[in-house]
C-alpha cells in the first residue's frame, strides 16, 4: 500500500489504483467513495451498519457531509491504514467500530439479522491489479442475507476479474436477495449493486442518489445509471 499526501488529506494506492482517499473534512471525494456514501444516505438504514472493509476509511468525510453520523462497525485486516485515520480524522473516530479480522469470521461471529445495511468495500492485490476477493463472490452474499435485518439492505461495491466475463458473476450475487438494483457509472470500472426487499424502483433510486451526490457537490451526480436485476415477488 502507497500512502501520499494530497491538498484534500490521504490516498492509498497499490499498482497505480486508488483504494481510498480520506478527506479531512466532510466533502465530497468525486469517486466511488461518494456513490457508497449517497447510497447509504439514501436508503436511511433503520438500525446498524456495517462496512467489510475500511482500507483508511475514504466513505467518511462524504458520509459527513451527507449528515450520517451513525455508527460504522467494520472490519478490515489493514491495521496501518485505520491507524493513519484516526491520527488524521481524530474528530470522527469515535463514528467508527473499527475490528482488526478477516471479514467472514467477522460476520459468523455476529447474531442473526443484526444489521440494517451491510456493505461488502473488500479487494485484493492480484498481479497488478485490484480486484475483489473470492469469497465477495462465492460466500459473502449468502452470509450477508443472513446477517440483514429483514427489511435490511446489501451494498455490493463490485470489480470486475481479471479473466473472464463478470455480469453472470454479478447476476449470481444479486440472485441471493428478494431485489437488486445495479449502478453504471460513466468513469469507474466498478458496479454497484444493491439488494434488499424494499427497495425503491430504479428510476426513484436514480433520483434520490442524484440528489444527495448533488448537495454535497460530488461530480459524481450526473455520471451514474441505475437499472433493475431483480424485482421482489408481490
Amino acid at each position: 500500500m502507497k500512502v501520499s499526501k494530497t491538498k484534500n488529506g490521504l490516498r492509498f494506492s497499490q499498482h497505480g489504483v486508488v483504494i481510498s482517499e480520506l478527506r479531512l473534512s466532510p466533502s465530497p471525494t468525486h469517486s466511488v467513495f461518494d456513490i457508497l456514501a449517497a447510497s447509504i444516505a439514501t436508503l436511511h438504514p433503520n438500525g446498524p451498519i456495517g462496512v467489510l472493509g475500511f482500507a483508511g476509511g475514504g466513505m467518511i468525510a462524504p458520509l459527513q457531509a451527507l449528515r450520517v453520523t451513525s455508527p460504522i462497525h467494520t472490519c478490515d485486516l489493514d491495521r496501518e491504514s485505520y491507524l493513519l485515520f484516526r491520527q488524521h480524522a481524530p474528530a470522527w473516530k469515535s463514528q467508527v467500530r473499527w475490528n482488526h479480522t478477516e471479514a467472514v469470521r467477522w460476520l459468523q461471529h455476529r447474531p442473526n439479522r443484526e444489521f440494517a445495511l451491510l456493505m461488502d468495500d473488500l479487494s485484493v492485490s492480484e498481479g497488478n491489479d485490484i480486484v475483489k476477493p473470492a469469497v465477495s463472490w462465492r460466500v459473502l452474499p449468502a452470509l450477508i442475507r443472513k446477517k440483514l435485518k429483514h427489511d435490511g439492505f446489501a451494498v455490493f461495491n463490485l470489480m470486475p476479474p481479471s479473466s473472464r466475463p463478470w455480469m453472470p458473476d454479478v447476476e449470481r450475487v444479486a440472485a441471493q436477495f428478494e431485489g437488486a438494483l445495479l449502478i453504471v457509472l460513466d468513469d469507474f470500472l466498478n458496479r454497484v449493486l444493491i439488494a434488499g426487499r424494499s427497495l425503491p424502483s430504479a428510476r426513484e433510486m436514480s433520483r434520490r442518489m442524484r440528489k444527495a451526490l448533488e448537495t454535497i457537490g460530488s461530480r459524481q451526480a450526473g455520471k451514474l445509471s441505475i437499472r433493475t436485476l431483480r424485482t421482489p415477488s408481490r
